[in-house]
Order: structure tokens, then C-alpha cells, then sequence
């Protein structure tokens, strides 16, 4: 990610660091009032901790811009269960639809289907400063790339998806086949 000298970038960069996308900028937010704050949130995440958040964000009239990424799962755990030689289990879900949920609620939602539409609801987005934003700016088949990825990690994907296979999991392996042209 680049950004200029000015901004900072806060998060946890590491393994288990589900559901800190949303918290962390909203305590960044409070910390530094006035000052731009966007979430970059997977769907998992925010439905596990971000939900009760926004609800905080929506009260204190915060303007914290979230991006919503759809996999429709929890798609580190789906990861580190693939690197331990295992078929996920328990990992994907049926994504609700983040923007209509922020307008029950009092945010502002932006629902983005086609990524060529991005550009145009992240300015709108962040052209709203009455309080938290929603966007929803990838469809699944979008692929979540690691930063580094260690041969055992290679052949932890590997064996799963070949378990996959044998198990007759056919629509996870189509992902993955999609994603892989993607590279």
C-alpha cells in the first residue's frame, strides 16, 4: 500500500488477526479526531466484532470509511486449515448485504457489484463525512493472496485441495482453479 508521509497505517499483519479491521480504526478515529480513517475489513471479521462497532461509529456520528471485502467465509482460517493439511470446515457463510445493514442502522451503505464501479463508490464514500460508510468492493472469486508464501504453506494447499478433490468438494476446487488463472 503506498500513501503519502502524512497518513499512518495501523493493523495486524500477522496470523489470528481476524476481526481487528474494524475496531482498530474506530479507536484510531477517537484517538485522532477529524482525521480521514478507513477500515479495510474482510466479511468475516466484521461480522464477528465490526456489527456492535458500527453501531458505536453510528451513535458518536464517526466518520470511518469500511471496506467490506466479500469471500463470503472466514477466509484466514480457511487459509491456516489448508496449511495444516486440512479440508475447511465451517468456513463460509452467506454474506448479508453490509450496505443495506449500515442504512438500517443510520451509516451511509454503498453496495459495489461490478469493481469497475470501486473508484466511484470509495470517492462518494469518503465524500460523506456524517458518520461511518460501508462499501462491498469484491465479488468471491476475488483471490486473497498472502504476502509470503512459504513452501509448506505451497504444499499444505496443495494436499487440501487434493483432499477436496477425492472428497467430491468440486465447487471449492473451480475456485481455486479461477483464482489461479487470476495470478
Amino acid at each position: 500500500m503506498k500513501y503519502g508521509p502524512e497518513r499512518r497505517l495501523f493493523g495486524s499483519f500477522s496470523w489470528a488477526s481476524m476481526a481487528t479491521a474494524s475496531p482498530g480504526p474506530f479507536g484510531a478515529q477517537l484517538a485522532f479526531p477529524g482525521q480521514q480513517t478507513i477500515a479495510l475489513c474482510g466479511d468475516g471479521g466484521f461480522t464477528m466484532l465490526a456489527l456492535g462497532g458500527l453501531l458505536t461509529e453510528v451513535q458518536r456520528r464517526l466518520p470511518v470509511v469500511h471496506v467490506v471485502f466479500n469471500s463470503s467465509g472466514l477466509d484466514f482460517v480457511k487459509i491456516e486449515q489448508q496449511e495444516a493439511d486440512l479440508v475447511p470446515f465451517g468456513t463460509d457463510f452467506a454474506t448479508p448485504d453490509f450496505a443495506a445493514v449500515a442504512e438500517a442502522i443510520g451509516a451511509k451503505g454503498i453496495r459495489v457489484e461490478d469493481p469497475a464501479d470501486g473508484e466511484d463508490a470509495l470517492r462518494s464514500a469518503l465524500a460523506h463525512t456524517r458518520g461511518p460508510r460501508r462499501r462491498r468492493p469484491r465479488p468471491p472469486y476475488a483471490l486473497t493472496v498472502l504476502a509470503h508464501v512459504p513452501a509448506r504453506t505451497a504444499a499444505g494447499f496443495t494436499v487440501s485441495a487434493a483432499r477436496q478433490v477425492l472428497a467430491g468438494r468440486l465447487d471449492d476446487v473451480d475456485t481455486a482453479t479461477h483464482n489461479a488463472r487470476l495470478i
